[in-house]
């Protein structure tokens, strides 16, 4: 028998006084409020927290790139003070043994690859040709038309260029190609 009383429309009334939990009074609304009025209170708390961080971390990002920046400015001046006179003087040796016409071309390529090495030890490259005149790497020297080149190429380094980071103390002197039907317009 008391399988079916659990069955009947008895059983589900107590089931229903559990879940519906007592009823609000005046008491229950307050205490709402107040948990409401704390869980408010913390999420301001956080959000200003989270304002103040995100402020300090644009702060230090900013002061942290300022200071990259002053580390390389202060590492280029000691090398335009002090090793720009050697690397000047090195880069006209470099010009001597590449004008070189004598009886060991093998021994003046060798010098030469030297230096160059000596030279990409101090942070120095040279500067290449690439793809096509660049004029804040190159100096046209000279102008000729090849057919069988791109308007814009550079046809000859004519002078080695040489740069120390972003710093081009001596551009190439190139020769240009450039189509002499658009030059005459």
């Amino acid at each position: 028998m008391s399988g079916a009383a659990q069955s009947g429309p008895l059983a589900a009334a107590p089931a229903d006084e559990e879940t519906a939990g007592p009823e609000p009074g005046p008491d229950t609304g307050e205490a709402e409020r107040d948990g409401l009025a704390e869980i408010t209170r913390r999420l301001d708390e956080l959000t200003d927290l989270f304002v103040r961080r995100l402020a300090d971390d644009r702060a230090r990002r900013a002061a942290v790139e300022e200071l990259s920046e002053r580390l390389r400015r202060a590492e280029l001046g000691p090398f335009r003070q002090y090793l720009h006179p050697l690397v000047h003087g090195l880069a006209l040796v470099v010009d001597r043994l590449d004008r070189y016409e004598g009886s060991d071309p093998e021994f003046a390529a060798s010098v030469r690859a030297e230096l160059l090495d000596l030279l990409a030890r101090q942070g120095v490259r040279e500067i290449e040709a690439g793809d096509g005149f660049d004029p804040t790497l190159h100096e046209a020297v000279e102008v000729r038309h090849d057919p069988d080149a791109p308007d814009g190429a550079v046809l000859e380094v004519r002078r080695t260029g040489f740069a120390h980071g972003d710093w081009v103390f001596r551009p190439a002197q190139v020769v240009v190609n450039a189509d002499t039907a658009a030059g005459a317009e």
